[in-house]
């Protein structure tokens, strides 16, 4: 497990989106998605539910 992408996630979730969270990292938008589709991969589980207009915790990335 990758805990530099376990930190990132938690980052997305307190800024609530992946932009703001590439904004305040300096980490690319399609880097910061990348590496959390990686880590759900891992896991075997989503993380996050993502859509055009919002982004929202999984309760299995609630209790992650």
């Amino acid at each position: 497990m990758d805990f530099n992408a376990v930190a990132l996630f938690v980052k997305v979730v307190q800024y609530g989106s992946f932009s703001e969270t590439a904004r305040r990292t300096g980490i690319p938008v399609a880097t910061v998605s990348r590496r959390i589709k990686d880590l759900e991969k891992d896991l075997g589980f989503c993380l996050l539910e993502r859509s055009t207009r919002y982004l929202r915790l999984t309760d299995a990335g609630a209790s992650f």
